[in-house]
């Protein structure tokens, strides 16, 4: 049985001043018999042409036991540095794990 996720629970991912701190936020699901589902969210910069610093939060999804250093990423996703961006990725990332699951290993 996959285990349902309610993404925006309270303390589940931190909140937006979490990632305007510059802190990264790791988390797994792991459902038995499956692939553990795992993801980051982390703040990233863009530098536009123009030279101005846009700041995002970088989502980041992948299979497996190792850590985010030691793994290669199946998908990624940067969505602005304010609350509706913070919601869009933790969205981004439920998504991302409805897709996944249910097409892995066992």
């Amino acid at each position: 049985m996959i285990a349902e996720i309610d993404w925006h629970a309270q303390g589940l991912i931190p909140e937006l001043l979490y990632f305007k701190n510059k802190n990264d936020f790791t988390g797994s699901v792991n459902n038995p018999g499956r692939r553990e589902f795992r993801y980051r969210l982390s703040p990233a910069a863009e530098k536009p042409e123009n030279g101005t610093e846009k700041l995002l939060i970088r989502a980041e999804v992948w299979f497996g036991p190792f850590c985010y250093e030691k793994s290669e990423m199946e998908a990624s996703a940067d969505f602005p540095m304010d609350e509706s961006g913070r919601n869009a990725a933790v969205d981004w990332v439920a998504g991302e794990y409805a897709a996944m699951i249910p097409d892995a290993e066992a």
